[in-house]
């Protein structure tokens, strides 16, 4: 008697997994495009996203370091943000900061933090007691940019890493939101 009720049980689990669910996937797969990037793709991809770019970028970054050297990808991003914030793209930008002033994050984030802010872009700091380690970037609520790579020329170009690019405006807004209630600090040159 046992017996029957778990092969029932396990049956009708099986059942809905391969009738009900394959279709609730598929649905949301037709409203959502997911590509893998790996190593320079995810350059190519971001840089393209944010030259198209419409009304709005989002972007929570643990490390954004420029340089200036004409080939930096990092550079090319951050050139690349600053010509969207000038077409008028609303562009919020949160970034990592510790409590420590002369750590190298801090002073690469700070670096590319006052540019993207004399580009008319919202900066903010994450809080000093807690470690923002996300990599996510969402341009015009609809395109999620998410996975390993900081911006800086190394993960771009040498790295080994691995990132994924949906479209998926559920997915984006989440993020938005999720990345939007982190305390945050308004951004201002550390002394």
């Amino acid at each position: 008697m046992r017996r029957n009720v778990f092969t029932n049980l396990v049956a009708g689990c099986l059942f809905l997994f391969f009738c009900i669910v394959p279709p609730c996937i598929e649905a949301r797969a037709e409203r959502c495009q997911l590509h893998l990037l790996t190593g320079a793709d995810y350059y190519y991809a971001l840089k393209d996203a944010v030259d198209q770019a419409h009304h709005s970028i989002f972007l929570a970054i643990y490390l954004f370091k420029t340089d200036k050297h004409p080939s930096n990808r990092a550079t090319a991003i951050l050139l690349a943000l600053v010509r969207a914030a000038h077409r008028g793209v609303n562009i919020t930008a949160l970034l990592e900061r510790n409590d420590d002033p002369s750590s190298f994050i801090n002073i690469e984030n700070e670096r590319t933090g006052k540019r993207l802010q004399e580009a008319g872009a919202n900066v903010y700091w994450d809080r000093v007691d807690r470690k923002l380690h996300i990599k996510a970037i969402v341009i015009d609520r609809q395109i999620v940019f998410l996975g390993s790579h900081n911006l800086t020329h190394s993960a771009m170009k040498y790295n080994q890493e691995m990132s994924l690019v949906i479209s998926d405006a559920h997915l984006a807004d989440q993020i938005i939101k999720k990345i939007s209630s982190l305390p945050k600090t308004p951004f201002k040159r550390q002394p």
